[in-house]
């Protein structure tokens, strides 16, 4: 062989070698990254629904509910059908969650005010801010906190705020408030937001299927460290406009009403009938209720379409069987039994959905069932650092709830606690055990429910002789100090 030819073809022998070298060289460096310390902590997938109240098929709160997607996770994860809110109003419920603080400890008790005007909590570390400090990515998207963008979004949380709007679309003006009960309503915010109705806009075209679409995007890229995942749907939330397949979903001669009781309220103190308002009777006297439990139902499916959408996701991704799956409710939500909002202290405003899944590589089991223990939202902040194996927070409040998590029939001794003030008039407290559902009025007067008899909580045993020893227990739990009311200046 000529030696110039031979040189030439040792000289591409030379550089078809030194590729190589590097395409494997390149592939060894992945493989440590996949395999380091950091890709082996779990991630997070932190789907907040906004209003979500039982009303899902998983936890039979009402028979018509079509949640498959969010019924689906909870066979696969653990399904709390006992979880309680901190607050049954959307600012103190989110701030207890992200903060870990109760809001007697906060005085965060209503939504215009924000944690971080507040001196002593002005650098406080949040939920996601935590797992930031130990390596983490922190995304958010849609309603997390009480806003998806501003101030009351706590940008400083997220690496990355990926969509920070949320809702749906508006019809017209001239489509609104077709029911004719608003000028009914001497509650302006009521007056604004009570009100359903299908829009022309198809479910992709609408502000929380892009949180649900960001959340999924995120899920298809490859990210080096470990990861926090925030989704918030705002849906449920009033008003319910949606595309008009989801009221297909619940023809409206087939709805069934609520249970209710025209003289629920003769045996409960002023401050539940404070608490309980106008709006319930309104639209139960108007005739309008079916529209509003339709109404309920419709936005509660839509909601479930978007969970669905970012549930699918995670399921295609390198990331499924490494994410702790967590799925909560802010509070409940009340569609006439007692009243038509939020803002009570009964089982109907404070329960709320909580599933948790754990992937059998993280220990968890393929169908780890349904724990009956009384949980609140407040745990979830010890019980995720918990549960990623990160080291306690010593300035939180809660308790972690991984044992239940782990075996959902543990022994849980403990009750919830649920705070709510209106008006600025002291501070309210329900306290729920696994059997009694007690409530205290900071003007006076109590309510107590036998829950395995009597679920609808329309027989108050405060005042049973019988009841008395279960009363003064439940009592003791109440907060012994309650922060002052925060206002904004």
């Amino acid at each position: 062989m000529p030696e110039a030819e031979f040189l030439a073809r040792n000289e591409f022998l030379f550089q078809d070698f030194m590729v190589m070298r590097f395409v494997f060289t390149a592939l060894a460096f992945w493989l440590l990254v996949l395999e380091s310390p950091a890709r082996q902590q779990p991630n997070i997938l932190f789907i907040a629904v906004d209003d979500l109240n039982d009303w899902v098929g998983c936890l039979g709160g009402h028979p018509q509910a079509r949640t498959p997607h969010i019924d689906a996770l909870a066979e696969r994860g653990v399904l709390f059908e006992q979880a309680y809110c901190a607050a049954p109003l959307c600012s103190p419920s989110r701030t207890a969650v992200m903060t870990g603080l109760r809001p007697s400890t906060t005085g965060i008790y209503g939504n215009l005010n924000w944690f971080r005007d507040l001196p002593q909590y002005r650098e406080w570390v949040t939920l996601p801010q935590y797992f930031r400090q130990h390596g983490y990515l922190a995304w958010g998207g849609g309603k997390l906190y009480h806003q998806p963008h501003g101030k009351f979004s706590d940008p400083i949380s997220w690496d990355t705020q990926y969509n920070t709007r949320m809702g749906t679309p508006r019809p017209p003006v001239g489509e609104r408030y077709r029911h004719g009960l608003k000028e009914k309503f001497s509650n302006p915010i009521l007056a604004r937001l009570i009100d359903w109705g299908p829009i022309d806009q198809s479910t992709t075209e609408t502000a929380d299927w892009r949180t649900a679409e960001g959340a999924a995007r995120f899920l298809q890229k490859h990210h080096q460290k470990p990861f926090f995942l925030g989704c918030g749907i705002y849906l449920p939330h009033l008003p319910w406009y949606l595309p008009g397949e989801y009221f297909e979903m619940h023809p409206l001669d087939e709805i069934q009403l609520p249970p209710h009781r025209s003289d629920d309220f003769e045996d409960i103190p002023e401050g539940g009938r404070r608490m309980a308002a106008e709006a319930g009777g309104i639209i139960r006297e108007s005739g309008k209720w079916k529209e509003a439990v339709q109404g309920c139902l419709a936005a509660g499916s839509f909601a479930d379409a978007c969970v669905g959408h970012v549930l699918k996701a995670l399921e295609k991704s390198p990331y499924s069987d490494n994410t702790i799956v967590v799925l909560w409710g802010d509070h409940g939500y009340d569609v006439g039994e007692k009243k038509f909002a939020k803002s009570a202290l009964w089982g109907q405003t404070t329960r709320t959905p909580l599933i948790i899944h754990v992937p059998a590589k993280l220990g968890g089991h393929p169908k780890a069932g349904s724990c009956r223990r009384p949980v609140s939202l407040l745990d979830l902040y010890p019980t995720l650092l918990d549960l990623c194996g990160l080291p306690a927070n010593s300035k939180i409040e809660g308790r972690s709830i991984a044992p239940l998590v782990r075996d959902p029939q543990a022994e849980w001794p403990y009750p919830v606690v649920i705070t709510h003030s209106p008006h600025w008039h002291g501070s309210n407290h329900a306290v729920r055990s696994g059997d009694f559902h007690y409530i205290h009025y900071s003007k006076g007067g109590e309510e107590l429910y036998d829950m395995r008899k009597d679920p609808d909580q329309w027989n108050n045993l405060a005042s049973d002789p019988g009841h008395l020893t279960t009363r003064d227990e439940l009592r003791k739990w109440l907060p012994e100090t309650n922060a002052p009311h925060f206002r904004a200046e």
